[in-house]
């Protein structure tokens, strides 16, 4: 039986998004902070020529790990001891979109957060890159879509032409212009129903008079295990909430990691590029999301280096789904380091649509559900920006044990460069 994972990420504006060349000339002097190291607006036409599309693909890679490790991080503080997901390659794509548009710091910030010391042209070369990437891909069925949906009434005929031309050539974006309302609504949310498959449904349940424009990104994966689990066993999950009768998947296995805060082991789902990583805490008496508060971008690179191929895996792991949704992720984009773009006085996303007023990011919300089981994974994840106006030989070997019997996290993996498109915790079945 064929499962799939779907992730999908939305960016859905209210007073809509600067473009980087099209920034306006008269921005407000208060943007010129000392605070924030300044990055010039992306230069359209030299981007389009070619210019800037290369990138160090090893600094980009490192990049975007310590963005996930680090988004990740401030989700699960907050995350008492409940089951947390997020996608941070959804959240990426989607604030690349927003990138392509901003302005002065608020563009340095938000580049900052996603992209660290690259430039804005190299993050959105590697972010077109990935996309490429996804889209490509053999043996699953992986693909991502963007749209942006424009006010009339309020940006008309003012969305800067170059930054329309720009999102569609690397990101592929379609930008469709409508009068907002009852069937704007409907119109965005059947868009994101159908680049999911179906898994989530609605994204935005209205969009009120400061709306300007709703950026969407979707990105759909479908996909079994590489080898499906045949042993089944019923068993106790002693959850960080007390314990529950779970179902357990198991098998032995040849990858096994450990570092001095955790051991794990990873399972390939079809052809090899995209694997599941489950990653137990030593200390048997952590919540997940206590732990994973911690885990950094050092102790990501160092688990993931640690696999070794010299023992037989035994490993446990429980069939689990759950919903979760954070609908004050803003919250967690300052915590990140992207602050300006919330201000009313100091965003300036002028760039997309410069028509007089000062727009900002008023809103944010992540929602992602996760279903895992002998057949493989289903997962999806929404975010929403409202902006305002195996060998041949069989030697004995030493064994290792990983037994997901308790509170532990994971992660959804590209096996190319080891990017995490989906991190998770499991406290309770």
């Amino acid at each position: 039986m064929k499962r799939r994972k779907l992730l999908t990420s939305v960016l859905a504006g209210s007073i809509l998004l600067g473009g980087l060349a099209g920034c306006a000339q008269n921005s407000p002097s208060k943007n010129n902070r000392s605070d924030v190291k300044y990055e010039p607006e992306v230069n359209y036409a030299a981007v389009k020529e070619g210019t800037y599309q290369s990138f160090d693909e090893k600094k980009a890679v490192e990049a975007y790990n310590g963005y996930a490790m680090n988004l990740f991080s401030k989700v699960a503080s907050g995350g008492g001891k409940s089951n947390i997901m997020v996608s941070p390659a959804s959240v990426m794509f989607a604030l690349d979109l927003a990138d392509a548009g901003a302005c002065k710091n608020t563009l340095a910030e938000i580049n900052k957060a996603i992209g660290g010391d690259l430039t804005p042209e190299q993050q959105h070369a590697f972010a077109s890159a990935w996309m490429k990437s996804i889209n490509a891909s053999k043996d699953v069925e992986f693909s991502a879509a963007n749209g942006i949906w424009s006010n009339n009434k309020i940006i008309g005929t003012d969305m800067n032409k170059e930054y329309i031309d720009y999102v569609e050539k690397y990101f592929d974006a379609k930008v469709k212009p409508m009068d907002f309302g009852a069937s704007a609504v409907k119109d965005i949310n059947g868009w994101v129903n159908d680049k999911t498959k179906g898994m989530i449904d609605e994204i935005v349940d209205q969009l009120d008079s400061n709306t300007a424009a709703v950026l969407v990104n979707a990105i759909a994966f479908e996909a079994a295990w590489q080898e499906q689990y045949e042993l089944i066993k019923d068993g106790t999950f002693k959850g960080a909430n007390g314990d529950s009768e779970a179902k357990f998947l198991s098998e032995t296995s040849g990858s096994y990691y450990e570092s001095d805060k955790a051991i794990g082991f990873s399972k390939m789902y079809k052809g090899g590029q995209y694997m599941f990583v489950a990653v137990l805490p030593k200390d048997e008496g952590i919540d997940a999301n206590k732990f994973m508060s911690g885990f950094t971008a050092d102790d990501y690179s160092k688990f993931m280096a640690s696999v070794s191929y010299a023992y037989d895996v035994d490993s446990k792991l429980p069939k689990f789904s759950y919903d979760y949704e954070n609908s004050e992720f803003s919250e967690i984009l300052k915590a990140i380091g992207i602050k300006e773009a919330f201000d009313k006085e100091k965003a300036d996303f002028s760039g997309i649509a410069d028509i007089g007023e000062n727009l900002y990011l008023a809103k944010a919300i992540h929602k992602t559900h996760i279903e895992l089981d002998e057949n493989g994974t289903k997962a999806a994840a929404a975010t929403a920006l409202a902006i305002d106006a195996e060998g041949a030989f069989f030697n004995e070997r030493e064994t290792r044990e990983v037994i997901c019997d308790r509170p532990f996290a994971y992660m959804i993996v590209d096996t190319e460069n080891n990017m995490p498109v989906f991190v998770g915790t499991v406290n309770d079945i």
